[in-house]
């Protein structure tokens, strides 16, 4: 059975988070596997355990230095799983990690998926003011000039990732207007991956998550 691996890209405040769990409460409630990779957890995890990738990719850390892409890459491989789907989050972030991504997918027969939610820089800038203000977002999200760093940085790494991924041969790239409404964004992308949820399933998934969108959730 060939299996798929689902790409979630988009800027920070774009929703990836949200739909990530989103996705994952309808493959739990439709008995489905999937693996979920989620780059930070993972590098805890392996930093924790001092493995001795971790131990390698601390001694970049420390030095202030880029883990290099392919020490990356071999640390994601440890929860690369092929008898199931799985979804990415925050990997890969540059051309390099995702040639090695979708290389590892073709080889072991997993039909690549890619969902780039798209949203501005603007708006993108609101929701994480937004987060801040009701107590989510990261520590440093109330420092304007390092929210803007971030934004360069993802920018500047991102396009020629993107650019990559829409070019690559057997690669299906969905883009998703991410600035609407989450009920709206959820069910495109359902209906983009070519997945089918009950209106149960739906709810259920909607429920979980906290709203962060930056507009006022449609009324039931």
């Amino acid at each position: 059975m060939k299996h798929n691996l689902i790409i979630l890209l988009g800027v920070q405040g774009s929703g990836k988070g949200t739909v990530a769990k989103e996705l994952l409460s309808i493959y739990k409630d439709r008995n489905t596997d999937i693996k979920y990779v989620e780059t930070g957890a993972i590098f805890r995890r392996e930093l924790k355990a001092e493995t001795e990738l971790g131990k390698t990719a601390a001694e970049y850390m420390q030095k202030g230095l880029l883990v290099p892409d392919d020490l990356t890459f071999k640390i994601v491989q440890t929860e690369l799983a092929t008898g199931a789907d799985i979804l990415t989050d925050g990997f890969p972030r540059n051309r390099a990690q995702a040639k090695m991504l979708v290389d590892w997918a073709a080889e072991n027969n997993f039909t690549t998926k890619v969902v780039l939610l798209h949203i501005t820089r603007e708006m993108a800038e609101q929701r994480i003011l937004k987060r801040i203000s009701q107590g989510a977002g990261r520590a440093d999200d109330n420092d304007p000039t390092a929210v803007a760093k971030r934004l360069d940085t993802y920018y500047a790494e991102t396009e020629p990732m993107e650019e990559y991924l829409r070019n690559a041969p057997g690669i299906e790239f969905l883009t998703v207007d991410g600035g609407r409404a989450e009920e709206v964004v959820l069910t495109d992308i359902l209906s983009k991956l070519g997945i089918t949820a009950t209106p149960e399933q739906f709810d259920a998934a909607i429920s979980i998550t906290k709203f962060a969108w930056g507009e006022t959730r449609p009324s039931q």
